[in-house]
């Protein structure tokens, strides 16, 4: 599949849902406004109560597969790791993240680690790493990726909250948007971000009758990028919710070490059954473009995202 192809996938799976966000937040605070009289609140400690920092850890499992090209060596062959090499089946590995959300700022943690390997027939000759084989060539292929990220993001624009923007005068929002104990319940936030991802790719082939490849290489790479997250407190609503969290993140930049570039796109629904449990569904994408000393893989992993996380 082209990169070209897969930022198109990646878009009409994204797009979409972020527009949902905003009619989605329109609907339930014009449903909250009509609702009848509120209890007088304390704004001011409510507000200095939502400020304070809360930690919250998904431990989930990530489906993804291995999509993408690779060319190893001088005047490599260029293949594709599904059509030409069988290491694109959907895998089932551990995914981990931790986050920390203190007034506007949110820091992130998390990582994984994934394996694929596959057999299969060259229908070609090829070379790899310096390799010939000719066509009928069996080939047992091994494709291991690991990657540590750590993201720090902050919200420049909260329409429902009393500063839309850091530097804005304060404004009371809560009319309408209050539940009957004070909780917001709206809350939308656009941000931006910056982020570290720690990528490490090992390839092995064992080519029959000609012998074995292997490379092992990390790449360092920085990125921007923006997101959006909506909080709904759907006890009013719903009953049966405690609240729904919907969250979009997007970044991209250049892959330090002889790389060319990532992308990382998140996309988390998260539905709380108490106040600090929740169950979680999503997507997550992982592309790369990364090339050193000859050897170079365009491609990357994607797939759903199904977890538990809990809040303190």
């Amino acid at each position: 599949m082209s990169h070209q192809l897969r930022h198109s996938e990646s878009r009409r799976f994204v797009l979409p849902f972020v527009g949902s966000l905003s009619i989605l937040a329109s609907a339930v605070v014009a449903q909250s406004t009509e609702s009848g009289s509120e209890t007088a609140l304390d704004v001011d400690a409510l507000s200095a109560l939502s400020g304070r920092p809360v930690l919250d850890v998904t431990l989930g499992i990530w489906f993804p597969r291995l999509e993408g090209t690779i060319d190893i060596g001088p005047n490599g062959t260029e293949l594709d790791v599904g059509d030409d090499l069988s290491v694109d089946d959907s895998q089932a590995i551990f995914n981990g993240e931790a986050r920390v959300e203190s007034g506007r700022w949110e820091f992130l943690l998390g990582g994984y680690v994934a394996n694929a390997s596959g057999n299969a027939t060259l229908s070609g000759p090829a070379r790899i790493g310096g390799l010939l084989a000719p066509a009928g060539t069996m080939v047992d292929s091994s494709i291991d990726v690991w990657s540590i990220t750590g993201e720090i993001a902050y919200s420049i624009f909260t329409p429902f909250r009393d500063r839309r923007f850091a530097w804005s005068d304060p404004v009371d929002r809560s009319k309408g948007n209050r539940t009957s104990d004070g909780r917001p319940i709206i809350d939308l936030r656009l941000e931006v971000l910056f982020g570290t991802r720690f990528l490490n790719l090992e390839q092995e082939y064992e080519l029959a009758g000609v012998g074995t490849v292997s490379t092992n290489n990390t790449w360092v790479s920085p990125y921007l990028g923006v997101g959006i997250e909506l909080d709904w407190d759907s006890r009013e609503s719903l009953g049966f919710l405690n609240r729904i969290e919907f969250d979009v993140t997007a970044g991209w930049g250049p892959a330090f070490g002889g790389g060319n570039s990532s992308l990382t796109i998140r996309v988390d629904g998260a539905f709380y059954v108490t106040r600090d449990l929740a169950l979680t569904l999503g997507y997550r994408l992982n592309d790369f473009d990364l090339e050193r000393e000859e050897t170079a893989f365009n491609g990357g992993l994607q797939g759903l995202f199904a977890g538990v996380r809990y809040t303190w």
